[in-house]
Order: structure tokens, then C-alpha cells, then sequence
């Protein structure tokens, strides 16, 4: 199968991924419904499948995107095949903020805003850490991974000054809760994420040639600062969705690879083969979380830790290492 029909394939797919996620849930909606939704009148199936679903279904798309996304971009900058975008402190720093914000009982709005704040000082501290000092790549990331243990310690000493429901409103962000999806929030999410990903397209040369390492880098003109201008693109597409659906891992470390076995190593193809795989993963595990247990929930940061995990143990048993 050539690369467009491997393309056309995975648009198939990611429409057919639309329509179950639109249906599955607390209450099952047939896929007559869900097309009778977008074009009948109010009420019913038709409120569910628009006002709550929808919305969340273009948030999962977007943030699942935006993941898969940075960790392109990270494993080819740090040149590690296990390079996440974690490692650059996001998670520890958008935890913190979000808890902070929780203890002034701030609004969804203010939470988000603080998670997002708390990450971006997570990062600039690893960035300043590396220009200050001349940091490596493998230094960059043992100081992204020491601050996320700092941020990460703080949290659990502001969990001790927090009400238990307060506690398990962090706890559920903190799982990559998306039950809080509007329409407002998925659309804003998915112009970032649309408006990064043309930007990565502009630097797909530079990540091709940074892949094979610093010296071939350098002699084809690739400058500290192009390193520097995509380390800041991968992380802030790791922080503006962290800030809205809480901390998600392993998209960014798991979809890449994906994507390389089936469109290669290509940045040009395989930006855009991340964002798909990484789209449609997150939105089949926000489905499953939601079909699981009815009338229950398990977020899908929970589940996609499992697969994740699964995932590796796989790769670990079929290298024999």
C-alpha cells in the first residue's frame, strides 16, 4: 500500500472512529441518530450527540494531536527514540499550578490558566538551565525530570493543606479527565494545535536533518537556535493541552513510533500521520473510559496508561532484550 492510500486509509478510519465515539457513552445513540442530529431539531439523542459529545470528540481530537505531536518533535530534537514530552517538566508544572488554583477555589477557567503558567515556568526553567550552563541533550532532560520531581513534591505537600473533594478534583485533572469539554474550549484548542502543526510542516527539513545528529546537523547549516525555536514548539504543544485536559501520558511517547513503522521516518509524512494516530487514539480511549462502567467514568489519561505500559512490554518481549 503506497503512502496516499495508507493516508486515505487512516481518514476512513478516522471518521469511522468519529461516528462510534459519537454513539458509545452513558446512553448508546444508533448512527442513524447521530446523523439525525446534526440536521433535526433539538432535544433528546440530538442535545447529547451536540452539546456533549461533539465537543468532546474535537477536544480529544485536538489534544491527542498536540501530544502526538511533541513527541515527534522531542525524540528528534534529543535525539531518544523514549523521549516524552514530560520530560521537560510539563506535567509536573501544569500540576502544581493547577493545585495552587484549587486551593483559591478558582473557577475551570483560572485552573487552566494556572496549569498552563505552571508549565511554561516548568519549561523556561529547563531552558534557562541549559543556556546558562551549556547543557547536553541528555542534561536537558535529567533537569526537565529534577524539576518535575520538585513540582510533583509540591503538589502532594499542597494535597495536605486541601479538602478531600478539592483533593479529588486535582486527582481527576491530574488522570486526564475530558469531561469538561465545550465548544468554546475545542475549537481554541484546535486552532493552536492546527496553527503549531503548519509551523512543524516549515521546520520538517531541519527535524530530518537534526535526527542525524549535531555534527551533520551543523554542517548543513541547522543553528542552535532552530534546536531551541522547535524545543519551545514541542513544548508548548504539550502545555496548552495539559492546561485544559489534565496530564495525559504516553501519546507523545507511544504514537510516534507508530507512525514511523507504517509512513517512515520522514518528518513531512510522519507530522502529519502523529497527529491522525494520536487523534483517533485518544478519542477511542475517551469512548472506552466512558462505555466501561456506565454511569461511571475512567478517565482516559488512566486507560492510555495501561496501553502505554502493554505497549512496551510488547516491544521488551519481542526484542528479547
Amino acid at each position: 500500500m503506497n503512502t496516499a492510500m495508507r493516508f486515505f486509509a487512516a481518514i476512513v478510519l478516522m471518521l469511522g472512529v468519529s461516528v462510534i465515539c459519537l454513539c458509545v457513552g452513558s446512553v448508546a445513540v444508533s448512527p442513524l441518530e447521530v446523523i439525525r442530529a446534526f440536521f433535526g431539531p433539538e432535544g433528546g439523542a440530538a442535545d447529547i450527540v451536540r452539546h456533549v459529545r461533539l465537543p468532546r470528540l474535537l477536544l480529544c481530537f485536538a489534544v491527542g494531536a498536540s501530544l502526538a505531536l511533541s513527541g515527534a518533535v522531542f525524540q528528534a530534537v534529543l535525539k531518544n527514540p523514549l523521549a516524552d514530552p514530560f520530560l521537560t517538566g510539563v506535567s509536573g508544572g501544569a500540576a502544581f499550578g493547577a493545585a495552587v488554583a484549587t486551593i483559591i477555589s478558582a473557577n475551570f477557567f483560572f485552573v487552566s490558566s494556572a496549569a498552563f503558567l505552571g508549565s511554561l515556568f516548568a519549561v523556561s526553567s529547563v531552558y534557562v538551565l541549559s543556556r546558562l550552563r551549556g547543557f547536553g541533550r541528555t542534561s536537558m532532560v535529567l533537569a526537565g525530570l529534577a524539576i518535575s520531581f520538585i513540582l510533583s513534591s509540591g503538589v502532594l505537600l499542597l494535597f495536605s493543606l486541601l479538602r478531600s473533594d478539592e483533593v479529588h478534583r486535582v486527582l481527576m485533572w491530574l488522570m486526564g479527565d475530558l469531561s469538561s469539554a465545550r465548544f468554546g474550549m475545542a475549537l481554541s484548542a484546535a486552532a493552536f494545535s492546527s496553527a503549531m502543526f503548519v509551523l512543524l510542516i516549515f521546520y520538517h527539513r531541519r527535524l530530518d536533518i537534526i535526527a542525524f545528529g549535531d555534527a551533520f546537523a551543523h554542517s548543513l547549516g541547522v543553528a542552535r537556535s532552530d534546536v531551541f525555536a522547535l524545543f519551545w514548539l514541542g513544548a508548548l504543544l504539550a502545555a496548552f493541552p495539559v492546561a485544559l485536559a489534565g496530564v495525559i501520558g504516553f501519546v507523545g511517547l507511544v504514537v510516534p513510533h507508530i507512525a514511523r513503522y507504517f509512513f517512515g521516518p520522514r518528518h513531512l509524512l510522519l507530522l502529519p500521520a502523529s497527529a491522525f494516530i494520536g487523534a483517533m487514539l485518544l478519542a477511542i480511549a475517551d469512548a472506552l473510559g466512558r462505555s466501561i462502567a456506565p454511569p461511571y467514568e475512567v478517565p482516559a489519561g488512566v486507560l492510555l496508561g495501561f496501553f502505554g505500559g502493554l505497549f512496551f512490554l510488547i516491544l521488551l518481549l519481542r526484542r528479547g532484550e
